[in-house]
């Protein structure tokens, strides 16, 4: 069985349906609203869903167990006060490895994002960096996979880039951040 971590976000509601056809998939989110989400877009599908704190190795010990790999989608791009990068990333992969590795799973994939680095001077690309670091050195397999940030319907970053898609004019504060729409008729 495969676990996904994040199962609830753009990414995991994408990839459950995909690995539920090959087989049974556990669904792996931090609240019940986000289990009841999954479950409402799966019915039927090979999917178990469970609740989990991020930063609990011996929770994420009790939902892994009977996995053979784990999908860790988990993280984010912009701080909040009661969301940091530090949690959010570097805890929750020590965590997670140390989950994983007491349940006996033996792959771990974790997505992370273009430019992670532990030296960057962008804090949330450092924490990423850092994060990558801690499941690349565990004992487990693993393997990371860097993306562009990802952008999906009905989330801020989203909205904006499509909102200065439509304008005629734009002015980039920020030259290092490269993006650009792909399918600028579906804005």
């Amino acid at each position: 069985m495969i676990a996904v971590t994040g199962a609830n976000g753009h990414l995991g509601s994408r990839l459950l349906p995909e690995l539920a056809a090959q087989g049974p998939v556990r669904a792996l989110v931090r609240s019940e609203r986000a289990a009841n989400a999954v479950r409402g877009s799966n019915p039927g599908a090979a999917v178990e869903v469970r609740v989990v704190d991020y930063a609990d190795a011996g929770d994420l010990a009790g939902a892994l167990s009977g996995c053979t790999a784990v999908v860790h989608l988990v993280g984010i791009i912009k701080e909040t006060a009661g969301n940091r990068y530090r949690d959010a990333h570097e805890a929750a992969c020590t965590a997670l490895v140390e989950g994983a590795q007491r349940a006996g799973v033996r792959r771990v994939v974790y997505l992370s994002i273009l430019g992670a680095a532990v030296d960057s001077a962008n804090a949330c690309l450092a924490s990423r960096g850092a994060a990558e670091r801690i499941v690349l050195d565990s004992t487990l397999e693993s393997v990371v996979i860097r993306v562009p940030m990802v952008l999906g319907e009905g989330d801020f970053a989203a909205a904006a880039l499509a909102a200065r898609a439509r304008r005629g004019f734009n002015l980039v504060l920020r030259g290092a951040s490269l993006e650009q729409p792909i399918m600028p008729g579906t804005w």
